[in-house]
């Protein structure tokens, strides 16, 4: 573990303008997280988020693994989003997840509330295949599911591990069962994956927790596919202590127009398990994003809006924020530094958020009260103040210091 002193992160903060500002006094329970994905040594990178939401004094904790790199179409890794995915960090209660891709690996931490920049590493265990990309944690089942993405294909696919929300030393993550498979989806030969074209790319679980989803991005002839698991009561000798997984009979749905689904973000304010179904919006670096469906008790998914972005080079992050004042759903675009504002219901663009030129681009984001932070293709983070009527640029914090950028991934925050 290494911490960087606060005199070195007061030169790492600059403003939209560009001038400099003094490290912010920390709100001791506040912190954003990202994972690198170094292949040496993967690590978790935590930084304070002050009273103005300005963030300073980074602290690097290992995972406990390595990273990797997939790699593109030429055989190398991409500058940067070298998982194809969003989701790698997730922040549930205090526990932090995330995984380690070179060791094929998903690490529990503990977020002690008094120094959340802090986190202490609880437990690592395998994922059961090779090259996990992306995390889905539900509090309310105690169950955190990992998917992998790497080759062979038998080493591609779903695991999923029980947890213990109690502040206890020896919490554990236990496996709920073995591998369940992708079925007629990732066709990797080897790992790292060759993508993102064919690699999956995020998994998380409905709002009322009675079904996880996966993405995975078409072939380039094959639209992408859309797989929903049905959550079930795990059989257990205790009939007093119940558990829970997830069916290995995954629906699958395939809509016609979703060429390379990236993101899936349940849209809060428009779902409801009910004849009408819940409403996520899925980004398509292809296209822009959609607005689609899941009916219920099928689990099949219908697109109901196209949402073509002008300008749009790889629009793959997305953030829901249809239950907050600000009523939008954020896309993000890892060619563009502009971020899209949308109308949860009808998808329609509502503005346009102008992030600096210098960021070439944002990987993931989250939003904390009313400020939105966007994880930079340079080396940065954008923090965009919501406040604003136009959700101007705050701040752009300068994070070179910290070294090379390839293997940033995913934002979270605690308390989220």
């Amino acid at each position: 573990m290494s911490v960087f002193s606060n005199f070195a992160v007061a030169a790492l903060l600059s403003t939209a303008l560009g001038s400099e500002v003094i490290a912010r006094e920390g709100v001791p329970g506040k912190a954003l997280y990202f994972l690198d994905n170094e292949p040496t040594g993967a690590s978790i990178i935590a930084l304070q988020v002050s009273k103005d939401g300005l963030l300073s004094n980074p602290v690097r904790t290992a995972t406990g693994g390595l990273g990797q790199f997939a790699v593109n179409g030429t055989g190398f890794p991409p500058a940067s989003d070298t998982t194809h995915s969003q989701g790698i960090v997730q922040v549930s209660g205090t526990r932090l997840f995330t995984v380690s891709p070179g060791s094929n690996t998903l690490s529990m931490f503990n977020i002690p509330p008094s120094d959340p920049t802090h986190p202490t590493l609880m437990a690592s265990i395998s994922t059961q295949g090779h090259f996990p990309n992306s995390v889905a944690v539900s509090k309310a089942l105690s169950l955190v599911c990992v998917v992998n993405t790497g080759g062979p294909q038998s080493s591609a696919g779903v695991s999923c591990f029980s947890f213990s929300t109690k502040d206890r030393d020896d919490s554990k993550l236990v496996p709920t069962g073995p591998l369940i498979p992708l079925p007629g989806g990732v066709n990797q030969t080897s790992t790292p994956p060759t993508g993102p074209q064919g690699t999956t790319s995020d998994i998380l679980f409905n709002p009322s927790n009675t079904a996880l989803f996966v993405t995975l991005k078409g072939d380039g002839t094959n639209p992408g596919l859309v797989y929903a698991f049905p959550v079930i009561i795990k059989s257990s000798s205790n009939p007093k202590k119940k558990g829970y997984t997830i069916s290995s009979r995954p629906v699958l749905s395939r809509p016609p127009g979703l060429l390379l689904p990236f993101s899936m973000d349940f849209i809060r304010s428009q779902s409801s398990p009910s004849s009408e179904g819940d409403k996520a919006i899925i980004t398509d670096p292809s296209s822009g994003a959609s607005i689609i469906t899941v009916s219920y008790p099928s689990l099949s998914i219908t697109v109901t809006h196209k949402i073509p972005i002008s300008k749009q080079l790889a629009s793959c992050w997305s953030i829901d924020a249809s239950e907050t004042t600000y009523n939008a759903v954020f896309s993000i675009d890892g060619g563009n530094p502009n971020i899209t504002v949308l109308d949860p219901v009808t998808g329609g663009i509502k503005q346009t958020l102008v992030g600096p030129a210098s960021a070439a681009g944002h990987l993931d984001g989250r939003i904390s009260g009313r400020v939105l932070y966007a994880l930079q293709a340079a080396q940065g983070i954008s923090v965009f103040d919501l406040d604003d009527d136009d959700g101007k640029l705050k701040a752009r914090v300068d994070l070179k210091s910290l070294g090379g950028n390839q293997g940033w991934q995913g934002l979270a925050v605690w308390p989220n």
